[in-house]
């Protein structure tokens, strides 16, 4: 897939122009908005709002053996941490959006609800308001007994008696005092929430059909809405070609953005992709809109799916599989990194959202304000919103350092993993003040004859705050010398680029490659 491929892709899969979008474009630059679209942190979220509510997904608490023969459950104290700073901003609510017991095991609901009651006993908050749960199951609270046998291991041949699956109703109501039904509407202070379980095997990572209820819901339920304010639906999967793009891993298989997109007062959270919020597109707006709530747990990479480029510290595009066993670069690792969530304060004029980082506290980008009701039928395309983001750039005086060294491809289908002579590109962060935040570098290599070769690879830390030291590192890049085209004398150029793909300036630096042997 090429450059042009991609634009084709940008404008027509997600065919916004003739809508309206409004998100937190201040991270990418002053795009000639109104200011209610867009807030430096905070600047929108003075005075009483009418609700204000937590969103979270994909906690996946998971138990773990003891070396006294008891459990504990990883990701339990980040929940609890979570629910915390909620409860101190006076939320109403918070919306869990599925994949809280990452083994679908029972014990791991009731780790859930256990944190859930220690920070609201009785679903109150100190002040004696009642604060509602807003969750909904994911494929790991469905299925997730069968991954990787993790049931059986624990319990041998009683693994499926310890399963959510084995008996939905009666579990949701041990765990969280109240009925079960496969989707649900609550009222939070005049607000409608609409919650839709994942109710369906199996998980698979694009076209899901893990919730094939929501249609149905909105045909018989649909007019009993009130039209005038916002309503929020949950469900696990990323709602296809909405946030993230259409090209997000886990997307759904579109019948449930077909049955959202008649209500434009219709604000959609999901989970499942992991992908990180501090990216712009995880607030995408056409006939209605649709927000990625992210992962507390850690944040996933595109997973090969955000074309065209495949990144050296990522899977290959598809198409390009067989590319993965030569590549020197492992994953970026984000296991058990990127604990994020948000909070939504919701005004007469505008809903507010506040990322957060929960691991250090940070903020995760501007505010996103989105003015309700959408009196502007199509403020931007998303085209326009990319093109007049601003880009990455690296600090005055920044080089990049290179050498040769030696490395391991990964291997694998038939291709050996041997030692072999690796070229290491050191990066410099991009993080000029004032400037986009990097997504990923671009590298070309070019030799005299013209022959060039073009790699990718995400910045180390992308989905970490501004503030975070984990985001202002060094990214190094590492390429098997062999598979490269050019060779001799060649000179590399790296460029930042933010998650629209649009590139700040190269530095370059000359290098003499060694002969192929």
């Amino acid at each position: 897939m090429g450059k042009e491929r991609l634009i084709d892709n940008l404008v027509n899969r997600m065919d916004i122009s003739r809508r309206w979008f409004i998100g937190g474009a201040a991270s990418f630059g002053a795009m000639g908005a109104a200011p209610m679209l867009r807030a430096a942190p905070g600047a929108m979220s003075g005075g009483k709002p009418n609700l204000v509510f937590g969103v979270l997904s994909d906690i996946h608490l998971s138990i773990v053996r003891t070396k006294d023969g008891g459990f504990r459950f990883e990701g339990e104290e980040m929940f609890r941490k979570a629910l915390e700073w909620f409860r101190g901003n006076g939320v109403d609510g918070v919306v869990v959006c599925g994949d809280m017991a990452n083994f679908g095991l029972v014990d791991e609901l009731e780790a859930v609800a256990r944190a859930w009651y220690a920070v609201f006993p009785n679903d109150k908050a100190p002040d004696g308001r009642r604060v509602e749960k807003l969750f909904v199951y994911g494929n790991h609270d469905w299925e997730g007994y069968k991954y990787g046998g993790k049931a059986k291991a624990l319990f041998g041949e009683k693994g499926f008696d310890h399963a959510i699956r084995k008996d939905l109703c009666s579990v949701w109501r041990k765990c969280f005092h109240e009925g079960y039904a496969p989707i649900w509407r609550k009222e939070v202070k005049g607000y409608s929430f609409v919650g839709a379980h994942w109710i369906a095997d199996h998980c698979r990572g694009w076209d899901e059909i893990g919730v094939p209820q929501t249609p149905a819901w909105f045909a018989a339920n649909g007019a009993t809405l009130d039209l005038s304010r916002p309503f929020f639906y949950m469900q696990h999967p990323p709602l296809r070609d909405t946030c993230h793009c259409g090209w997000v891993w886990g997307h759904d298989d579109g019948k449930n953005t077909a049955a959202l997109s008649k209500f434009r007062n219709a604000v959609a959270f999901s989970g499942h992709s992991h992908a990180s919020i501090n990216d712009e597109r995880a607030i995408w707006q056409g006939a209605f809109t649709s927000i990625g709530a992210g992962s507390l747990k850690y944040v996933g990479l595109e997973y090969g799916d955000v074309g065209p480029f495949g990144r050296e510290n990522d899977y290959p595009m598809r198409g390009q599989r067989g590319e993965e066993a030569y590549k020197i670069m492992r994953k970026l690792n984000t296991h058990a990194d990127g604990h994020q969530g948000m909070l939504a304060r919701v005004f007469d004029d505008r809903i507010v959202f506040e990322r957060r980082d929960f691991e250090d506290g940070t903020r995760l980008g501007d505010d996103w304000v989105v003015p309700t009701p959408a009196a502007d039928p199509s403020p931007f395309s998303f085209a326009k919103r990319a093109a007049a983001s601003i880009a990455p750039q690296f600090p005055k005086g920044a080089t990049i350092k290179v050498r040769m060294a030696k490395g391991r491809n990964r291997g694998g289908k038939g291709v050996p993993s041997e030692e072999q002579p690796v070229l290491e590109v050191t990066i410099p962060p991009a993080s000029r003040k004032g400037c986009g935040r990097a997504l990923d570098y671009a590298l070309k290599i070019t030799d005299g004859t013209g022959v060039c070769d073009d790699r990718y690879v995400f910045a180390k830390g992308f989905y970490r705050s501004e503030a975070s030291g984990k985001m202002n590192v060094d990214t190094v890049c590492r390429l098997a010398a062999r598979r490269l085209k050019s060779c001799g004398a060649v000179r590399i150029e790296v460029s930042p680029r933010n998650c629209f793909g649009k590139a700040g300036d190269p530095i370059s630096a000359d290098f003499r490659l060694p002969r192929r042997g």
